[in-house]
């Protein structure tokens, strides 16, 4: 019997329908506790009514739902999630969350290590996840790793900010053929995060990424937008970013290595166009966790961090206008950045009167540049 109080546990009842896969709906409002990890099928469409609200129990400290084989030993299919609002309480978990920053790279990852990541699904074929509200994570609000073909659409982060490291979507390599669009409200880290390798305790899987498609990102007050993170020898390429929007305190898009981690960084093929992003002038709250923002305000909107070694890139339609004078380039390249062919179309950056604001910040090698159109 599923109670949907918000007292009662509707964990067995939940999983008890989930068992019988194809079709199931949850279509009364409601508040439904959950107190263990949610386990999915393949095969199966999980339909949540607008009022149907996921909640993680106070101190359960699970995710609230992954497929079968998150753990490995196979492979699962046809996985899709309708609606509703996953909420994962992090208040209530009992931690602090300045000692989970500082202690994350402490435990390697294992299916049962806690780290907070609220939805997460690993080592399968064709996932979509849309009409989803995704509250209040530990860290990640949804992670996908090892999958070929998925889709995260139509989804809104309602994140209080009391805890670091909580991105929206995070795809871990080996990833192929997706599409993740139309994604709004606010994190406190990336947006979206495409990573070949992971920090320990989220390294579900390693591999190259290829062919995704990334449409219609915004975020006010943002940590990041979007994140291309390769390593470990594992190539990231193919990747379109179309349209990005708001206002971000760190970066707008992000390519990078990370942590220092050995091999070879790999970027090619990389489109991002309908850039309208600027800097945010707005700090967080003193309840909200604020540890990783110092030097923000240097960050550039369009940034190629450090170990960022690149095929041919595009940068087309880039907008920014700045309110505020700022320390922050449009577009900046760190001193071990290397593009082998930059081509920027439409660059175009606007200042109100008395501000001032660096369109180039180049320390790194661009071997072929080609400039269209562009006025700042």
């Amino acid at each position: 019997m599923l109670y949907g109080d918000g007292i009662r546990d509707d964990t067995a009842a939940l999983q008890e329908l989930l068992d019988r896969q194809g079709i199931v709906t949850i279509d009364r409002p409601g508040t439904y506790l959950i107190t263990k990890t949610l386990v999915i099928h393949s095969n199966t469409r999980l339909i949540l009514s607008p009022g149907a609200v996921l909640l993680a129990a106070p101190m359960s400290r699970c995710a609230l739902i992954e497929n079968k084989h998150f753990a490995g030993g196979g492979r699962d299919e046809n996985i899709e999630i309708i609606g509703g609002t996953w909420d994962g309480n992090c208040d209530a978990m009992g931690l602090d969350a300045e000692y989970e920053a500082i202690h994350r790279l402490d435990d390697p990852y294992s299916p049962s290590l806690f780290k907070g990541k609220l939805i997460r699904f690993a080592h399968l074929d064709r996932i979509s996840l849309s009409g989803m509200i995704v509250k209040n994570p530990v860290s990640y609000g949804i992670q996908i790793g090892d999958v070929r073909g998925f889709v995260c659409r139509d989804l809104f982060f309602d994140y209080n900010h009391h805890f670091g490291t909580t991105d929206g979507v995070h795809i871990n390599g080996p990833a192929r053929d997706g599409v993740i669009e139309n994604l709004c409200g606010t994190t406190n880290d990336d947006m979206v995060s495409l990573t070949t390798y992971d920090e320990p305790h989220a390294e579900i899987s390693i591999g190259p990424i290829s062919n995704v498609y990334i449409h219609n990102i915004t975020a006010m007050n943002g940590y990041s937008g979007i994140r291309l993170l390769s390593g470990e020898n594992c190539e990231l390429r193919s990747v379109h970013i179309d349209g990005l929007y708001g206002d971000y305190r760190h970066n707008g898009v992000i390519i990078s290595n990370h942590n220092n981690r050995p091999g070879a960084v790999w970027f090619d093929d990389i489109t991002i166009e309908h850039v309208h992003a600027r800097k945010s002038y707005t700090p967080l709250g003193k309840d909200c966790f604020r540890y990783w923002e110092g030097n923000a305000e240097r960050c550039a909107i369009i940034e190629f961090g450090k170990g960022a070694v690149c095929g041919n890139v595009v940068l087309r339609d880039i907008i920014r206008h700045e309110t505020r004078s700022t320390p922050a380039a449009a577009i900046a390249l760190a001193p071990s950045a290397v593009i082998d062919r930059l081509l920027i179309d439409n660059l175009h950056q606007t200042t109100a009167d008395g501000a001032s604001a660096p369109v180039w910040d180049n320390k790194g090698t661009i071997r072929r540049l080609i400039e269209r159109d562009s006025m700042h």
